[in-house]
């Protein structure tokens, strides 16, 4: 499992696809702009790993998928899942918390 930091992925944004899995309020109180939002945080927290990835299938192949959450922590079981599907990933480093500091330094 790879890693992104903020910075890398706010200047390369268009290499890929951000997946926000948070649930449907905290994406729409702040969210990575372009990023897709499919809630699978709390499947996660309670082993639904069948549901997770039905809900995840169908998202495409060609690109890296990048898992964002809170803090980054999450997101981390959230791209193993997709990795075993046969996806690319990566975790976003630190979650909406890394991109908001990288945000508000700039």
């Amino acid at each position: 499992m790879e890693f992104i930091t903020a910075k890398h992925l706010s200047e390369n944004k268009e290499e890929f696809l951000i997946l926000d899995i948070r649930d449907e309020f905290k994406f729409r109180n702040n969210h990575i702009p372009g990023s897709k939002n499919i809630d699978v945080y709390n499947d996660l927290h309670e082993g639904n790993y069948d549901e997770i990835k039905e809900k995840l299938k169908a998202l495409p192949k060609e690109k890296i998928i990048v898992t964002v959450c809170n803090a980054g922590v999450t997101a981390q079981p959230a791209s193993r899942l997709l990795e075993e599907m046969g996806y690319r990933t990566a975790v976003l480093e630190k979650g909406m918390i890394g991109w908001n500091k990288e945000k508000s330094a700039h």
